[in-house]
């Protein structure tokens, strides 16, 4: 994938926002649904607290159980969907123009999540240069506010790129890597079925991912993207 590094340093990459937490792009799109619906995973990766407790009567209790039932069976279902790889596509339409969306989720919890993460490649239609290539995972940094931070990143065989990138944390659960693309065609032009990416830091790796089956999803982003 063809990036564009190094860029500027702004608050945020070139045509997001930031909102407080994060940066984001200016408008709502709906793989947010997607994402919300993978929190409680994402969730189950990380740290626990101990719940505070408090005296529950018999009824409360069985209803409690048949909740934590329905979210295990949900999480597990989610689990295996994420373990082996899935992609989502969205396109919403702004006032700026179709902003056009694909992302690819692949982790377990067996390494805490280092061993995969989502990645993002995110951009608008035509003419409109804003393109993003996004990381996100519970082994990257999760910094209180947005910062520049020097990375690795390898693609395939290809040699390792170290370069500035905006860092930033994501909901409280994991940490975000993101790169500036020089719009969405030429990201697509990079794109292949099968590809991996290695992200280190200071010579440690922080995330790998390989994608597969990208080849509809790519020929989606081309159609949103014209």
């Amino acid at each position: 994938m063809s990036l564009s590094l190094p860029f500027e340093a702004v608050a945020c990459p070139t045509g997001m926002l930031y909102d407080g937490n994060g940066c984001s792009p200016p408008y709502e799109y709906s793989m947010d649904d997607w994402i919300r619906e993978k929190n409680d995973y994402l969730d189950s990766l990380g740290p626990k607290e101990r719940a505070p407790t408090y005296s529950l009567t018999p009824e409360e209790v069985e209803n409690l159980k048949k909740l934590q039932a329905e979210k295990d069976a949900r999480d597990a279902r989610i689990a295996q969907e994420v373990a082996k790889g899935i992609w989502f596509f969205a396109s919403s339409a702004t006032p700026e123009g179709k902003l056009c969306t694909a992302s690819f989720a692949k982790m377990t919890s067996q390494d805490n999540g280092k061993s995969g993460g989502i990645v993002s490649i995110m951009g608008f239609q035509q003419p409109k240069p804003d393109a993003w290539l996004i990381f996100y995972g519970t082994g990257l940094p999760q910094p209180k506010k947005v910062k520049k931070i020097k990375i690795s990143l390898q693609q395939d065989d290809e040699p390792a790129q170290t370069v500035q990138v905006f860092n930033y944390k994501y909901q409280a659960r994991a940490g975000a890597i993101a790169f500036s693309v020089p719009g969405l065609t030429a990201a697509l032009d990079g794109m292949r079925d099968k590809q991996s990416f290695k992200l280190s830091i200071d010579g440690n790796i922080a995330l790998a991912l390989q994608w597969a089956d990208a080849a509809p999803v790519i020929e989606q982003l081309r159609q949103c993207a014209k």
